[in-house]
């Protein structure tokens, strides 16, 4: 019994390599390709001599792997060899001059936009590895049957090469703690990488159905997501949309707006109702029974009402909050499941394929455009920024930290907050250079619109850190860049003088420093863009030595006056 399954999986092993070998070609040369990457990144530690070129041949060798096995699945469909390799050559051509554009970009330019554009693309690449194929079939079984095969495979092909790595690993480490060898654990790593990678992909290609096995028209009508799909799919859906049309039918009674967090409830209740949909689709095509029938076609239109309450959703925070990109990808997102609701409605759920097909080309058109939802986000909350700031003399420009303040201050409470919550999101999503001749690299956004409206007692400076700062004498360990929060009593305020003790960012220390609330208010006025140096504070002990980079001193904090520091640490 032992030695037939052995039998079976050395020569299903043999065999996947064999099939894998004439059928992909390229694809087995990009995965080999990537071995050697990955074991080079092992050999060498890490350390590569340049980080960008590695990690854009990274994403040369990944991509092309999974763009040579779609064209190849393609090619297998097409008779006319030019075509054929036309097409390769045209797709590979693209993907290169795509890594070199990747490789050519500013690391201070917005990767925003490119992240996006990229993973719109992978993921339309992805999927056409299950659709591309089928395009002349009558119906969506073949590519179902064939999706399911692939990740059957998928799953064995990585379980054998997890075994596979297990085995050779603790066979490694026994031969280290029985015979006392020297073995480094870049060896663990050439393991997991050859076998979790080299051997898991042959190995999932050779599996991979092909002739009339690739072409399955028969449905699976016993499957196991058959019967997942009626037993706890749809009871779980069922219940999801009775909780929801009781939340719509409380709306509608109280006459208000529905929260925030209904957006992503409707979305996971369309991702179950597409999730059915697939699930019995094989059984549907071959017995017609009227249940699932009903299923198919009734479930979509009982979605319908609450896409309107996501709608509704989506709406009240464009008006309340403007324009994300990711605001914009949701009201996409639900006009898209419109589209689907009714498509299912009126096709009867006869075609399936064009769902998660619309969804990757909805997803390129307006991820991949030059015009897209990045650059419109970009383009609106600047337009509105530099709205506000026209009547700014230009000289002024880029802002200070003060000067920002001192700005924010002069504008109604609700403007200020705007402004400042597109800034912080401009900064946050596409980098310092898409606000850097409006505010300069030391401005901070939190808490700023108080700051500036209601807080006039709190004090800030942020020091600059680019002057030359000399090693104190007498101090030889740096502890670390040391950052933290402390509260203080009204008591210890009365005194003048704050202590901060040191146990923070060094254990068992009983040492402090100590800090002169005028000489915080003296800091404070002199702060204009960062033009004073890290100021030095000498330990209670004398044994340590504080420099300041940053401060905020806020005495109207709700659960005491607080400090807030960042600075050097040295130890004698």
């Amino acid at each position: 019994m032992a030695s037939n399954f052995i039998e079976k999986a050395v020569y299903t092993i043999a065999e996947a390599f064999q099939n894998c070998l004439k059928r992909f070609p390229v694809t087995v040369c990009f995965v080999f390709a990537l071995t050697g990457h990955l074991i080079y990144l092992c050999a060498s530690d890490g350390k590569v001599p340049d980080d960008k070129l590695f990690y854009t041949i990274s994403y040369y060798f990944s991509v092309g792997t999974l763009l040579s096995l779609t064209l190849h699945l393609w090619s297998e469909e097409m008779k006319r060899k030019a075509a054929k390799a036309v097409t390769h050559l045209t797709g590979h051509l693209l993907l290169l001059a795509d890594t070199f554009f990747l490789y050519t970009l500013s690391p201070e330019q917005s990767w925003t936009e490119i992240i996006i554009a990229h993973a719109a693309a992978i993921l339309a690449l992805g999927l056409s590895v299950f659709f591309l194929s089928f395009f002349r079939e009558k119906n969506d079984v073949p590519s179902w049957n064939f999706a399911l095969s692939s990740l059957g495979s998928f799953v064995t092909a990585n379980v054998m090469g997890g075994i596979m790595s297990g085995g050779l690993c603790l066979l490694l480490f026994s031969l280290h703690q029985l015979f006392n060898l020297d073995i480094k654990p870049k060896g663990y790593g050439y393991i997991l990488i050859l076998c979790n990678v080299l051997l898991a992909m042959m190995l999932f290609l050779g599996l991979l159905p092909k002739g009339e096995a690739k072409h399955d028209r028969k449905p699976l009508v016993r499957s196991f997501l058959n019967t997942a799909a009626h037993y706890l799919f749809l009871p779980l859906t069922g219940a999801y949309l009775l909780v929801l049309y009781v939340y719509a039918a409380k709306i509608l009674i109280s006459w208000e707006l529905p929260d925030g967090w209904v957006s992503w409830l409707v979305t996971a209740l369309m991702t179950g109702c597409i999730a059915i949909e697939f699930s019995i689709y094989p059984t549907r095509m071959a017995l017609s029974g009227r249940w699932d029938e009903r299923i198919a076609r009734w479930l979509p239109v009982l979605v319908l009402p609450l896409l309107v309450l996501m709608s509704v959703g989506i709406a009240r925070r464009l008006n309340d909050y403007g324009i994300t990109v990711n605001r914009l990808y949701l009201a996409t997102f639900n006009a898209w499941c419109y589209a689907v609701c009714i498509g299912l409605f009126v096709t009867r759920a006869r075609r399936i394929n064009w769902i998660p097909i619309s969804f990757a080309a909805t997803f390129l058109l307006t991820s991949a455009l030059p015009v897209n939802f990045a650059s419109i986000t970009r383009r609106t909350l600047r337009h509105d920024i530099e709205q506000l700031t026209a009547q700014v003399d230009k000289d002024k420009l880029p802002f200070s930290n003060r000067q920002y303040e001192e700005w924010l201050n002069t504008l109604p409470r609700e403007t200020a907050t705007d402004v400042n919550d597109k800034l912080a999101y401009m900064w946050n999503t596409f980098g310092r250079e898409s606000i850097r001749d409006i505010v300069a690299e030391d401005v901070y956004f939190y808490d700023k619109v108080e700051t500036a409206s209601e807080r006039s007692h709190l004090l800030f400076c942020s020091f600059d850190e680019t002057k030359p700062m000399e090693i104190p004498e007498g101090y030889t360990r740096f502890i670390g860049d040391s950052q933290d929060t402390f509260f203080f009593s009204a008591e210890e305020c009365r005194t003048g003088t704050l202590a901060v003790p040191l146990n923070r960012w060094i254990e068992n220390s009983e040492d402090s420093i100590s800090i002169d609330i005028k000489t915080l208010e003296e800091w404070d006025k002199k702060e204009e863009s960062g033009n004073i140096p890290p100021a030095r504070i000498n330990s209670k002990s004398g044994n340590h030595v504080f420099y300041i980079t940053y401060f905020c001193y806020d005495p109207k904090q709700g659960s005491g006056p607080s400090l807030r520091l960042s600075g050097y640490l040295f130890m004698k």
